[in-house]
């Protein structure tokens, strides 16, 4: 059986859980053995779905290991992580393991923290479980709202679980400007939807004012829905236009994002880079496009050092390999 990260095709379907039963019951009519069909489903259903259980990591992990100072920050980035199956755990373990040689003191999660329910019915399985290790360790976390918690509707129940996530993770609001170091992390709220949502145009002319004030050297960007994909779901370009004008006049170096279950890094957008970190627990296929600069379908999160003018950025798979490696110089802004 393939390891947990296997390279997906960029031509396999993948499966949603309604078209996976819907597969079944045809290849059952057909005659198939229900093992067969089992067999069938299986390869396809662990990368999309992620719902095969999973162990969590069991590493301690030496506390307050890393060094943050005013030119140097090392942090991780993980997106779309919260299934609380086979693949997030493998994420997870590598994730302490990489803090074991390479000590960071700081996750941004650029959301879907939770699917398959509540953030406060599965808390244990999709967080405290899986990154216990880095917990214990002191790491801090700081979180964009996702589509799976808010879907882009406006209901009571979508209220409650963005509360309920915003409480959990001891956060102000769904868009927050945070200094870490030499970095400055804009959080924004893209389900409004950022551009178009009610709402939409505050969070904008927020973001400009946060912006124009900082005077940090790096600028970065975290939030669900990606101005810049070929994967899944794609660009979203209504986003693009409302967020890219704003971080290539004030400097922003790099904007993480997820939604779709892929990696993929874009080549400098009017001096922004944006990456898609977004297979933290389920895969889906990416074709790339005219702005990628590298793409791939596997499970990974990434890996950021800062010292003084230059940020390196690693793309690591739950296996521990390094798929992208780019080396950022600071701008001015």
């Amino acid at each position: 059986m393939p390891g947990n990260s296997e390279r997906v095709s960029l031509e396999r379907p993948l499966l949603t859980r309604r078209g996976a039963l819907a597969l079944a019951g045809g290849l059952l009519a057909t005659g198939l053995s229900l093992g067969s069909a089992r067999v069938f489903l299986y390869e396809r259903l662990r990368w999309g779905e992620d719902f095969f259980p999973g162990e969590p990591p069991d590493l301690i992990l030496e506390p307050q290991t890393w060094r943050t100072t005013e030119d140097e920050i090392r942090f991780a980035v993980l997106g779309d992580n919260g299934s609380g199956g086979r693949n997030q755990m493998a994420v997870a373990e590598r994730m302490a393991l990489t803090y074991r040689d390479s000590p960071y003191g700081l996750v941004l999660l650029a959301g879907d923290i939770s699917y398959y329910g509540s953030i406060d019915d599965r808390w244990n399985e999709v967080f405290l479980e899986p990154y216990g290790p880095l917990i214990d360790a002191g790491v801090k976390w700081e979180l964009a709202i996702g589509n799976h918690e808010l879907s882009e509707k406006k209901t009571d129940e979508a209220a409650a679980e963005i509360e309920a996530q915003l409480r959990r993770f001891g956060k102000p609001g769904t868009y927050y400007a945070v200094r870490h170091g030499p970095v400055e992390v804009f959080v924004l709220d893209t389900s409004i939807p950022l551009a178009t949502g009610e709402g939409g145009p505050q969070q904008i002319a927020w973001l400009e004012t946060a912006l124009a004030r900082s005077d940090a050297r790096w600028k970065v960007g975290l939030m669900h829905q990606p101005a810049y994909s070929s994967g899944h779901h794609g660009s979203h370009l209504e986003i693009r236009s409302a967020v890219q004008p704003l971080f290539a006049r004030y400097g922003v170096n790099v904007a993480f994002t997820g939604h779709d279950h892929h990696y993929e890094r874009t080549v400098p957008q009017d001096g922004v880079v944006w990456i898609v970190s977004g297979a933290g627990a389920k895969l889906t296929r990416v074709a790339g496009a005219d702005f990628t600069a590298h793409a791939e379908s596997t499970l990974q999160f990434m890996l950021v050092d800062v010292a003084g003018d230059t940020m390196d950025i690693r793309a690591i798979t739950s296996d521990g390999s390094v798929i992208d490696q780019v080396t950022l110089a600071a701008r001015s802004g």
